[in-house]
């Protein structure tokens, strides 16, 4: 089955069995035993095994945000976290990168569009970004002279460009945040990743001293928050999700893999392993193993749900040409929090129920615990901040962060 596309300067002709949202999601399942296979040796070596991402290049998982005209899939909400989750069944660290590969992406494709033609010429080129305003920049002649040092660049051992946010005045007296599109060959990589969680996602910190950056290769964050972008034509309804709720969508993406692989390995194992220090030779007879599993199932079923609802939200405003009504942003942002809380409790909990046996460096629900724990602690996943900010609109407040439209 074929479907003609409007992709910007032509029409191109989908092939859906190929390029569709369900061939798509069936790949990433299809390399969850490779991914588990190399999840040790991801975490040894702190960053993506190159099997892991030549595997995604011919599946075509890494070309999911990117725009038509240069191969690119311009998957939607639905798609993009379905196969984020497929992934973290078989690796955490790699479907984590795969969000922020997809993630910069998407900003890329805002950028103006001669931009995008030096970036995507290539269509294995590997970009990174990050939100921290941790760098300052000066105008320098019609470009910017960039300086900083940002952490947790995830992905950037293997990525040619990275987007960072600088603090400059563009105009004397009134300091903004911009979006600066630098390639790493200009850029220091520190060697300073070595968490115990998402080891694998080599998100080491990046230092800028005196890059210069074309003044196309900027984007105002104010701007890109009013959906005032540099292309002309990227016009499909991917391009018509806001950024923020884009990038907050796929941040909670890598969590139902991981709570759905914790299920399946616990359960994997569970006829015939006895309750020591009870009567039970098989756990799986045990009532108490029955409230455990059936609490974990149920809880993971209403978190899915919740993630269904965001991804069919952001995706029919997109369809439709609709925006966000003032509270959907929080609600989303709300509902990512609140589900990262209810994964991360279902994955200590199957964690637990594995015994002592878990505690092993060599566990495989250890790695899955550990990367959950290290994705909890992501400041945009932490449920505390999300669910404020949704609680904040309910009371008709404004938000309390720069990255929500009031």
């Amino acid at each position: 089955m074929t479907q003609a596309i409007d992709a910007g300067e032509r029409v191109v002709s989908l092939d859906l069995e190929t390029h569709g949202p369900e061939a798509l999601i069936k790949r990433a399942a299809e390399l969850v035993p490779l991914l588990r296979e190399n999840a040790v040796r991801c975490h040894n070596e702190r960053r993506i095994p190159s099997e892991n991402l030549s595997a995604m290049r011919q599946a075509g998982l890494l070309r999911m945000s990117r725009p038509r005209r240069y191969g690119g899939h311009e998957a939607m909400v639905a798609t993009k976290t379905a196969v984020f989750g497929e992934l973290a069944r078989g690796c955490g660290s790699t479907a984590w990168v795969t969000t922020l590969y997809e993630d910069a992406a998407f900003l890329i494709s805002l950028f103006p569009d001669e931009v995008q033609d030096e970036v995507f010429a290539d269509q294995d080129t590997l970009i990174t970004a990050t939100l921290i305003p941790a760098g300052k920049a000066q105008p320098q002649g019609e470009g910017f002279l960039v300086n900083g040092k940002w952490p947790f660049n995830t992905g950037c051992l293997d990525a040619t460009y990275v987007v960072e946010p600088a603090v400059v005045e563009l105009s004397k007296g009134a300091p903004e945040v911009c979006l600066f599109l630098m390639p790493y060959s200009e850029l220091v990589i520190e060697d300073d990743w070595s968490p115990v969680g998402l080891r694998g996602t080599g998100s080491n910190s990046v230092r800028a001293k005196d890059v210069y950056v074309r003044p196309e290769r900027m984007l105002r964050l104010a701007d890109v928050m009013r959906g005032i972008y540099g292309t002309k034509l990227n016009k499909g309804p991917l391009y018509r999700v806001p950024p923020i709720p884009y990038i907050v969508s796929s941040a909670g993406g890598t969590f139902p893999g991981l709570a759905q692989s914790a299920f399946e390995l616990v359960t994997e194992r569970l006829v015939g392993r006895p309750i020591t220090y009870t009567l039970y030779t098989d756990r799986a007879q045990a009532p108490v193993t029955h409230l455990q599993l059936g609490e974990a199932a149920l809880k993971i079923k209403a978190a899915n749900h919740l993630m269904t609802e965001v991804a069919d939200r952001l995706d029919r405003r997109a369809l439709n040409n609709e925006a966000l009504t003032p509270d959907e942003g929080p609600m989303i942002w709300g509902i990512i929090g609140y589900t990262s809380r209810i994964y991360a409790e279902v994955i200590e909990s199957l964690r637990q129920m594995s015994g002592a046996s878990a505690l092993s460096e060599t566990s495989a629900i250890q790695a899955v615990a550990r990367n959950a724990q290290a994705l909890a602690t992501h400041a945009m996943l932490i449920p505390t901040t999300g669910i404020e900010h949704y609680g904040r609109a309910i009371c008709g407040l404004p938000p309390n962060t720069p990255f929500l439209s009031s």
